[in-house]
């Protein structure tokens, strides 16, 4: 393959066009330098939220993206569904069915399990099971197990790069049974829009993505819920969401408005993560 991708974004650029607004571009602000990029110069979403080569898979001295292309297809997918649900209001529930709950679990363990930060627990997992237990198997012509080899083909990088996407595929395996509720609630237009590199939240800090409820924010002003919510969403809540998301950020934030980051600030002087969370799952439970 002579041409193959290297900017492989783990937020993908359809996702990122949903927070930002009439310019259709975002302000970057970068958590480990406390600042917004060139004095809050606005960028292009294409221009962050990616690795380069982080889904090219190398044998020898051969180059392969068929992830990324995987990556694609699904994604393609997901942003149909999502401009469906920007084009629907809560009268016609956004326009989501109960036939749609498991792509939009797929996805949600696509975008959690790509995040760069992630490749450490999927390194734990692979060294602590064998293949056999995360659904492969490696035989010779005769059907025995080569144990030997086995241990070979976890410990190569490339095969770690494969499995944070495979580990997606198992994880909506997982849950095809799971029917936990969700709802979609919207965020007035004038809220500023704020993303982040780790824009998924669960209430545990190590969450059975498949299973556990959890909080996504498909756009700057529609929120998917993942709960058996027993009481209404106060417009409140959604500040809290994004403070969360902007505290789990790794590296960068996206956001509208500079203002918003420094009210987010002050918001988390008096709360830390964990408080957070908990008062958002208590508010929606």
């Amino acid at each position: 393959m002579n041409n193959i991708s290297w900017r492989h974004h783990y937020l993908p650029v359809f996702y990122l066009k949903g927070f930002t607004k009439d310019s259709g571009l975002l302000k970057i602000f970068n958590v480990q330098e406390n600042r917004f990029l060139k004095n809050g110069k606005e960028f292009s979403p294409e221009s962050f939220f990616f690795e380069k080569d982080a889904n090219t898979i190398i044998f020898g001295d051969k180059k392969n993206d068929y992830i990324e292309s995987s990556y694609a297809d699904f994604d393609n997918d997901m942003a149909t569904l999502i401009e469906r649900i920007h084009q629907s209001d809560y009268t016609t529930n956004y326009g989501v069915t109960e036939n749609d709950m498991p792509r939009i679990n797929h996805f949600v363990s696509l975008m959690y399990w790509r995040l760069p930060h992630r490749i450490k627990d999927l390194e734990k997992i692979v060294k602590n099971n064998d293949l056999g237990s995360l659904g492969l198997n490696i035989v010779n012509k005769s059907g025995e197990r080569q144990i030997a080899t086995e241990e070979e083909f976890k410990n190569n990088p490339e095969f770690v790069k494969s499995f944070k996407f495979y580990n997606s595929l198992m994880d909506s395996v997982r849950g095809a049974n799971c029917t936990t509720p969700y709802s979609i609630t919207q965020n007035h237009e004038n809220f500023p829009f704020l993303c982040s590199d780790s824009p998924v939240i669960f209430e545990s800090e190590n969450p059975e993505v498949y299973q556990d409820d959890y909080l996504f924010p498909l756009s700057g002003n529609r929120l998917f819920i993942k709960a058996n919510r027993t009481s209404d969403f106060p417009p409140y809540l959604r500040m809290l969401v994004d403070a969360v998301v902007y505290k789990q950020a790794q590296k960068y934030v996206s956001c509208t408005d500079e203002s918003y980051i420094e009210a987010l600030n002050t918001l988390l002087e008096k709360q830390n993560l964990a408080e957070l969370k908990a008062e958002i799952f208590k508010k929606i439970k």
